[in-house]
C-alpha cells in the first residue's frame, strides 16, 4: 500500500503522521519513507534515528525525492517495498500533487480551527483533480492537534461531513509527547511515556490500514 500524507497547510502534524505511520507499518514489513517536503524534516527525524537508541528498532528505509519525481522515481522505488508513506510538502506544489498521483491511500491530517477548514477547500479542489488520473485514491482525514477543552473540533467535523469526506474516528490532540518523540527520532509507542498518545497513534493506525 502507498500512503500519502498531505496538506496544503502547515503546522498541522503531516511529517508527525507520516513517520509514525511508517514506523508502525514497517513492524509489518519493509517500508519505504519518502520525504518529498522541501523543508526535509522527515529526513532530520530519520538521521536523528539513526544516532538515537532506537536505530536498531524496525525502522522505514527513507529517501527525499521532489517535484515530479515523487512519482517517477517514487513507482519505481515502491516496487521494493511492501509499504509506502509519501510526506508531501505543506504547499500545493508539483510535489504533493505528484504524491496524490502515486498513492492509493491519502491522509489528510487537519487542524481544527477556520484557517484549517479555509485550507482544506483549496487542498479538496487539488485532491479532485488527482482523482481524475488517479480514480482509485482513497482519501481519508485525520483531525491532529486538537484541542479537547474546545469545541473546534466539532465544527471541523460538520465541515468536513458537508463535504462529504471519509474522516477517521480517531482524534489526534496536542501532546508534548509527540514533539519530544519526533526529537529523538522516536515514536511516542517507542518513548512510552504518554499511554494517551501512544493510543491515539494505536488507533489511528488500526483505522487508517484498514
Amino acid at each position: 500500500m502507498i500512503y500519502a500524507c498531505v496538506n496544503t497547510k502547515g503546522g498541522v502534524g503531516k511529517t508527525t503522521t507520516a513517520v509514525h505511520l511508517a514506523v508502525l507499518l514497517a513492524n509489518d514489513g519493509p517500508t519505504l519513507l519518502i520525504d518529498g517536503d522541501p523543508q526535509a524534516s522527515a529526513a532530520s527525524w530519520a538521521a536523528w534515528r539513526r544516532e538515537s537508541d532506537y536505530q536498531n528498532h524496525p525502522s522505514p528505509t527513507t529517501t527525499c525525492l521532489g517535484g515530479k519525481a515523487i512519482l517517477s522515481e517514487g513507482k519505481q522505488l515502491a516496487s521494493g517495498f511492501k509499504h509506502v508513506v509519501v510526506d508531501a510538502g505543506g504547499r500545493d506544489s508539483v510535489g504533493l500533487r505528484s504524491a496524490l498521483l502515486l498513492a492509493q491511500r491519502a491522509v489528510i491530517p487537519v487542524g481544527a480551527s477556520n484557517l484549517d477548514a479555509a485550507a482544506m477547500t483549496d487542498l479538496l479542489e487539488v485532491v479532485d483533480m488527482a482523482k481524475d488520473y488517479n480514480p482509485e485514491l482513497d482519501v481519508r482525514v485525520l483531525l491532529t492537534r486538537v484541542d479537547p477543552r474546545t469545541k473546534d473540533a466539532q465544527e471541523m467535523l460538520s465541515f468536513l461531513a458537508e463535504a462529504k469526506l471519509t474522516v477517521l474516528p480517531t482524534k489526534v490532540c496536542e501532546r508534548v509527547a509527540f514533539r519530544r518523540a519526533i526529537g529523538e527520532g522516536a515514536t511516542v509507542q517507542e518513548l512510552g511515556k504518554d499511554p494517551a498518545a501512544t493510543a491515539e497513534m494505536a488507533a489511528f493506525f488500526k483505522e487508517v490500514s484498514a
